[in-house]
């Protein structure tokens, strides 16, 4: 079963409906889920890898490295090593020192820890960090870890160092800010730069946000580095130190802890002190990058995936195709421009897996209801015997369609090839025209007919083809044929003494919109010529017969001479003669000349015929009894014709029937075939017929004499006239009689209504 045509585009539109709240409904949870958060840091460390930022001139990393190692011994060292690094640090001016160094354990030596703590208090500008140190029981919460106090009393800051690890184990953030129990405790690097930002500078530890990406400007190179025994050495220039940030901490390989980074070329080989410059660069150059929040990954994803559900609604598929490249495209590009532009990271994972999704999907669904159309349609056109056979590669479903498709396709083009063959080898000339009422195909006969008056049939107007072979009288303009089921035929006769009749067929499509036309132009020059003869003939029975037996008749009745016998004799052979060229005419025309068809009343019809027979019926003392004539039953007829085959029915009921007997005119809706008819039957009393006779009443010349009968000397035309009027109303007339049990004829015509 076809799904109908006005309900084919509403179940697309549900459809899509359902489709379009799924994939919305699907892409807020994996927006919302963990699900692809190994493809967004894919992406997001692709983007930090792409992008060169530049290094703040003022960070200097102090590294303790492996010459400084060789020179001056294994680590830890004594504090006064460290008490020396302030001091130099500050004599040479560094704006900033960051000490990498957590001092938690008193030293060995005594009164080395004062020492640090008052190098660090007249430096002023010391920031010391802190570590979080994991609870000893399951309950028990985390602590913080910091310098013995003797050494953290003059220090600029203290902060967390706390590192976050992704779910990767890659670094790529960092919190302001860190909740241990009721309290927030500041990161060192958010420490660092409130105390030295500038004043009217933007500050985005003061944000909501409680988790920064940080945006390493490159590897642990980018910074510039010095060795921590150069620089206590005194090798290094004061110069170079001025007005510096100074990170001091460990960067020989295997002496402190060293992290993965999205920029690190291997697993880890950032160590923390690096990381915490590049944080520290990020915060100044007001570049770190805040992930969006759920709501606007939600939007943005949403808002691509509707742009692509329209489009699947009203484009082609290799349109949506492109449609699908062209928004994953732009989901990357929106993501690229925010990370690199505005420093927001957004995600296009969530959105290009949704788009590819409902694509496929969508895609799926498309090619499940092509695939079910295509079979119901091959079933349709093909039996089960020319499908395509199953096992190896015909086995799959697809495969399968796409032969039977094949023979299909094979079948359609010989049922086409059959049909243009059928048509060229129609003896009429045939055309057949398009929507624009042009042609598009002409058989054999319709070139031979037309190529000698318009040179090019391909695209012309049907009108114009006609006007060219110049009928007699007529002219098409070119609104002709028009857009009606029933076209009447058109006679063309031409000047050479030809004659066409132009028959038009009016074609519509499974939709029913309008398909074209056929236009059929038949050769009646023959059938032409043959109707004038026997209009001929008519007029030589009408007049030319009628003539000369109406001058008997003058002449018997002005003739006394001639005796009684001979007269009556006479006359009543021209009197039949008159009676057989009136009912002959009347029987001709009634099968051949076109009736004017008009909605009336057939109980009024039946009404009239028995008035016109009242005084036969008084002469004879014979009664009618009418039933029903008084309800109106409409009927499309000719009221003439219809009037004189009433007429003769109940003619031949009066004739046939006795004197002082009834005849019974009866007039009802009946139904027929599940088709709504109007009967007129007319009762006698009279002799009957026999099952032969009633079989054989309507044929013409036919009578069936009976003694005193008033019917003898009948020509035997009036029955067949009620026949050929019938069948020319699209009715037909039935007899019913027995010997001895009179007769009842019914005239059945079809119901006319007017809805």
């Amino acid at each position: 079963m076809t799904t109908p045509a006005s309900a084919a585009p509403r179940r697309r539109l549900l459809v899509w409906l359902l489709v379009a709240i799924l994939t919305s409904l699907a892409l807020g949870a994996l927006t919302a889920s963990p699900l692809t958060t190994r493809l967004d840091n894919i992406v997001y460390d692709a983007l930090q890898r792409a992008t060169s930022r530049p290094v703040d001139p003022s960070i200097l990393v102090v590294e303790v490295d492996e010459p400084s190692l060789r020179a001056m011994g294994a680590w830890p060292w004594p504090r006064d090593v460290h008490t020396q690094m302030i001091d130099r640090l500050s004599r040479a001016g560094a704006r900033t020192i960051i000490y990498d160094v957590l001092f938690s354990q008193p030293s060995a030596v005594p009164g080395e820890d004062v020492a640090l703590g008052d190098a660090i208090t007249r430096s002023g500008r010391v920031f010391l960090p802190q570590f979080i140190e994991p609870g000893a029981g399951e309950s028990a919460l985390p602590q913080i870890v910091g310098p013995r106090p003797e050494i953290a009393r003059g220090a600029a800051g203290l902060g967390l160092v706390h590192v976050t690890f992704d779910t990767d184990g890659v670094v790529r953030r960092m919190s302001p800010f860190e909740p241990l129990g009721a309290d927030l405790h500041p990161d060192l690097m958010t420490v660092v730069h409130r105390a030295t930002h500038a004043i009217d500078a933007r500050d985005i530890t003061r944000g909501a946000e409680t988790s920064l990406l940080i945006p390493f400007a490159g590897g642990p190179d980018r910074f510039a580095r010095l060795s921590f025994a150069s620089v206590l050495a005194g090798e290094i220039p004061a110069e170079l130190l001025a007005g510096r940030t100074v990170f001091v901490g460990m960067t020989a390989p295997g002496l402190g802890p060293a992290f993965p980074t999205p920029v690190t070329p291997d697993a880890a080989s950032m160590t923390g002190v690096q990381l915490q410059a590049s944080i520290l660069n990020g915060l100044r150059s007001g570049t770190m990058i805040r992930p969006a929040g759920a709501g606007s990954r939600l939007a943005f994803g949403l808002s691509l995936l509707w742009l692509l559900l329209a489009g699947l609604l009203v484009l082609p598929p290799r349109a949506n195709l492109m449609l699908v490249l062209g928004l994953s495209a732009l989901a990357l590009i929106v993501s690229a421009g925010l990370f690199w532009q505005m420093g927001i990271w957004l995600s296009p994972v969530a959105t290009m897996l949704g788009l590819a999704t409902v694509s496929l999907v969508w895609g799926w669904g498309q090619l499940g209801r092509v695939s079910d159309l295509l079979g119901r349609e091959l079933r349709r056109l093909l039996p089960v015997a020319q499908t395509a056979p199953a096992g190896g590669f015909e086995s799959d479903l697809v495969a399968r369609q796409a032969l039977s498709l094949g023979a299909a396709i094979h079948r359609i083009e010989d049922l086409r090839r059959f049909s243009a063959d059928a048509l060229f080898s129609l003896p009429d000339a045939t055309l057949v025209l398009d929507v624009r009422r042009c042609v598009v195909a002409a058989n054999a006969a319709a070139q031979t007919l037309l190529k000698g008056y318009h040179p090019y049939l391909a695209g012309a107007s049907a009108a114009s083809l006609l006007n060219s072979l110049e009928p007699l009288g007529r002219s098409f303009d070119e609104s002709w044929p028009p857009e009606a089921e029933r076209i009447d035929a058109i006679d063309l006769h031409l000047i050479d003494g030809r004659a066409y009749q132009s028959q038009c067929v009016y074609r519509r499509d499974e939709r029913g919109e309008s398909a074209g036309w056929i236009v059929r132009l038949a050769d009646i020059t023959t059938l032409t010529a043959a109707m004038r003869q026997r209009e001929q003939a008519l007029q030589l029975l009408t007049h030319d017969m009628r003539s000369p037996q109406t001058s008997i008749l003058a002449l018997l009745a002005t003739t006394p001479d001639l005796p009684d016998e001979v007269s009556e004799r006479l006359a009543a052979c021209a009197r039949r003669t008159l009676a057989l060229a009136d009912g002959f005419v009347q029987l001709a025309r009634a099968e051949v000349t076109p009736v004017a068809m008009e909605p009336l009343d057939l109980s009024d019809v039946a009404t009239e015929a028995v008035d016109e027979l009242w005084p036969q019926c008084r002469q004879r003392r014979i009664e009618i009894e009418q039933d029903g004539c008084d309800t109106p039953q409409m009927v499309l007829g000719d009221r003439s014709v219809l009037a004189r085959a009433l007429v003769n029915l109940i003619g031949n009921a009066v004739k046939y029937s006795p004197e002082g007997s009834h005849i019974g005119v009866s007039v009802r809706a009946t139904k027929a075939d599940g088709r709504g008819f109007v009967d007129v039957a007319i009762s006698d009393q009279g002799p009957g017929l026999s099952a032969e006779e009633a079989a054989t009443a309507f044929r013409a010349f036919q009578r069936f004499d009976r003694p005193g009968s008033e019917a003898a000397g009948g020509v035997g035309l009036g029955l067949a006239f009620v026949e050929a009027a019938a069948a020319r109303h699209g009715g037909g007339v039935l007899c019913s009689s027995a010997p001895g049990a009179g007769a009842t004829f019914t005239l059945r015509l079809p119901e006319y209504r007017p809805d």
